[in-house]
């Protein structure tokens, strides 16, 4: 699995598993403290994020990071 899949991955796996909460956008802002913007481009899978945030956005979800990343 190349770099850009893996980002597309985890930012779909995210939205889906947000949206399944019923959580927005402006939610994850006030949970993580991350700009609306960046939220949106890691979604898109457009943002390449480190591992301490990959790890902010799996706790928030309730989700691992091998979870995010999976191609299911």
């Amino acid at each position: 699995m190349d770099e850009q899949n893996i980002l597309k991955n985890f930012g779909f796996n995210f939205k889906i598993a947000r949206m399944k909460m019923k959580l927005s956008q402006d939610d994850i802002v006030e949970l993580t403290n991350f700009s609306k913007a960046y939220i949106s481009n890691v979604e898109c899978g457009k943002h390449s994020l480190s591992l301490v945030n990959a790890l902010k956005f799996a706790k928030v979800v309730n989700k691992s990071i091998e979870e995010l990343i999976s191609e299911d």
